[in-house]
């Protein structure tokens, strides 16, 4: 037996699940079988709020000494995903901004299999209301402005949200990662909490844009980031109660730990920014979460730069009034329906852009094929790549091994840490037995 770990505004609400309805035309089954002859494990996933590697590591958390020397999550709160999720979505501390009806579980079915080649998977789970836009630019009769994005900000706006549903993968080489230096608990144990810090966007304690522009590594100086985004404390010289965002090893300290493999891989299907190509976003996460190398599948301009091409589209953007109509017509693509946009183009108010506009990934960015379809309330999701790329962004995964594995989904229209996550530990085994086994194809 398999074990059970555990309309307003823009009229978005009748516009997304037309579009995600459309978001799978022409998906191709990727999975050289039949998906059916898969046996399913089902995983109870729960919204974790802002419950940070350093809330469990604090005396707030009643499970933390233990947890320090190695205690896994599920030892402790195993079959308790409903109880833990129903407490955080409205806690008094660790949720400061509760959204209205956010559910406390989502319930993800998994399949996985493989060959001499790729590794594949499938995801479902139910999603009454699904998000298969990202954030738009509307025109307003004089110029382009920015609509839609996730919730809680938007609503608090008074306008109405647009923003994708995804599915995330995150893999790490069994019992080989610690929390950070010196470690007894590790992403075996944890899983994906020792990514999450105080420090990271929509966090307690997330740096300022002056704090971090004037940082030699994180600043101007530097990799110019505007934000913190997951990270592993190994990647840090020290600890303290923000996460030790600023304490980054040198670039050579950080390029060892990448080449002992010490990093996870993380995979991300995007319904709006890679499903319309056929891809999921490519990963990995150290003393950042870095995209891997070469293009990624969307670029989003600080400005518009794109619109659809009227020679193949017959139009140049899409009136608010028929984004239902033209569902199907909504991904920007460039080098398919997307031109330079032209400012004499005959725009009216009204008028909806993507934000993000799509491209072809190319290099290790590009490894992971998806195809994900919305029917009937229910998203289907599948990934395939290759077991060993031969890209040192990525994990090689190989048969008869057993990998740390964890997964969350995105739903209902939200970013940064509003998802929903897997209780650690999960393990995947390929061939072999875990808390989800791939089956070897014929």
């Amino acid at each position: 037996m398999r074990r059970i770990i555990g309309s307003v505004g823009l009229g978005f609400g009748l516009l997304l699940a037309s579009v995600a309805a459309a978001s799978g035309q022409g998906s191709q089954a990727l999975l050289p079988g039949d998906w059916g002859k898969v046996p399913p494990t089902t995983i109870t996933l729960f919204y974790p709020a802002q419950a940070t590697w350093q809330f469990l590591t604090s005396d707030g958390h009643p499970g933390a000494e233990p947890l320090k020397t190695g205690t896994s999550c599920a030892d402790c709160h195993a079959g308790k995903q409903e109880e833990m999720g129903k407490s955080l979505v409205t806690h008094p501390k660790l949720e400061p901004d509760p959204i209205p009806g956010k559910r406390a579980t989502v319930p993800l079915t998994v399949r996985a299999a493989f060959d001499a080649q790729y590794v594949y998977f499938q995801f479902q789970w139910d999603a009454p209301d699904p998000g298969a836009t990202h954030t738009l630019w509307r025109y307003d009769g004089s110029k382009w402005v920015r609509a839609g994005g996730p919730k809680p900000d938007v609503l608090k706006k008074g306008a109405a949200p647009s923003y994708e549903d995804r599915v995330a993968v995150l893999i790490g080489d069994r019992d080989s990662l610690p929390a950070y230096d010196g470690a007894q608990v590790g992403f075996s144990q944890a899983g994906c909490f020792i990514t999450c810090h105080n420090s990271m966007r929509a966090m307690p304690k997330e740096p300022t844009k002056d704090a971090l522009k004037a940082h030699p590594y994180w600043g101007d100086a530097g990799k110019k980031r505007s934000d913190i985004r997951k990270y592993l404390l190994i990647s840090r010289t020290g600890q303290d109660e923000s996460g030790a965002w600023d304490k980054v090893k040198s670039p050579a300290e950080l390029e060892q730990l990448r080449q002992a493999g010490r990093f996870l891989d993380l995979w991300q299907w995007r319904a709006a920014r890679s499903n319309p190509l056929g891809y999921a976003g490519d990963d990995w996460v150290l003393d950042y979460r870095w995209f891997d190398k070469g293009k990624n599948t969307f670029t989003s301009p600080g400005e518009p730069k794109w619109m659809y091409d009227q020679a193949k589209m017959g139009f140049v953007a899409i009136p608010e009034a028929r984004l239902r109509e033209m569902r199907d017509k909504f991904p920007l693509i460039i080098g398919r329906n997307a031109v330079p946009l032209d400012p004499k183009a005959p725009f009216k108010a009204g008028d909806i852009l993507p934000h993000p506009v799509l491209q072809e990934p190319s290099e290790s960015v590009a490894d992971v094929r998806a195809a994900g379809t919305w029917r009937d309330g229910r998203w289907t999701v599948e990934l395939r790549r290759k077991l060993n790329t031969g890209n040192p962004d990525d994990k090689a995964l190989a048969p008869g091994k057993v990998y740390d594995i964890g997964f969350a989904v995105f739903e209902d229209r939200v970013s940064n840490r509003r998802h929903h996550v897997t209780l650690p530990p999960v393990t995947f085994g390929l061939g072999v037995k875990a808390d989800i086994t791939a089956q070897r194809l014929p």
